[in-house]
């Protein structure tokens, strides 16, 4: 395997579960990170034990300067991105009349303009390659919505209408693009959910059991297959069997 994926997010549960399979598979594997510098870098060590080429960079994804910055640092390391994994994303819970307006455009920006500024700056080596494959992490709100995650679902939403956009105009250059849509699942994000509502849940799951990371980092090595080639525009819930 000489490809390339950029995974984002990368120091969180199901970033560090993609990294882990994508490394497993032979890829060049490059850690995005916001905040978390310490967590991306004791992945890369744990990666690099396994022989994996490994590099990591931070940048705040909502500033299009700092994403400049670090595909930049990429193109002097001679880093081509063939997959991009836009899995970073946050969420700011709260009813609508009494959540801020700053938390809103927050969460929006980060879980949408982000992934775009990426995808802008990514798809023209990736045309001229001839080859490419973009998955985003979205979410089952994106499709149901839910009571005080307004900004959330809406941010997920768009993120999903941004990759059927992406397949219609990216297809004729062999870029595919795609989204994972998990169910509830345990990562750090989603520590706060009560128990009662894990176990309701659970109880109407036909797998009768929570989505784990690995199950979504499987869905993404699927999407990142050359063999996908023809698979485009497309939402896999990782859910379960949950409608």
């Amino acid at each position: 395997m000489d490809k390339t994926v950029l995974i984002t997010g990368a120091a969180g549960g199901i970033g560090q579960a993609i990294a882990k399979r994508f490394a497993a598979e032979g890829y060049q594997v490059v850690l995005h990170y916001n905040t978390n510098s310490e967590g991306a870098m004791t992945l890369k060590k744990t990666l690099e034990k396994t022989g994996a080429n490994v590099f990591v960079s931070g940048a705040d994804l909502k500033d299009p300067a700092a994403v400049d910055r670090l595909l930049e640092a990429l193109q002097d390391h001679h880093i081509h991105v063939d997959v991009l994994i836009n899995n970073a994303g946050i969420k700011a819970d709260g009813p609508i009349d009494e959540m801020a307006d700053a938390t809103f455009t927050d969460v929006l920006r980060t879980n949408v303009e982000g992934p775009w500024f990426l995808i802008k700056r990514l798809v023209p080596a990736m045309k001229e390659k001839g080859f490419g494959r973009i998955i985003n992490i979205t979410s089952g709100v994106a499709k149901e919505g839910r009571a005080n995650q307004t900004n959330y679902a809406a941010s997920k939403a768009a993120l999903e209408n941004l990759s059927k956009s992406l397949a219609r105009e990216l297809g004729p250059y062999g870029i595919t693009a795609n989204a994972v849509a998990p169910g509830l699942i345990m990562t750090p994000m989603t520590a706060d959910v009560p128990e009662a509502q894990k176990e309701a849940y659970i109880d109407k799951v036909p797998i009768k059991r929570l989505v784990e990371a690995e199950d979504v980092a499987h869905a993404c090595a699927f999407f990142a297959d050359e063999r996908s080639g023809a698979i485009s525009g497309q939402i896999i819930g990782v859910n379960g069997g949950l409608r």
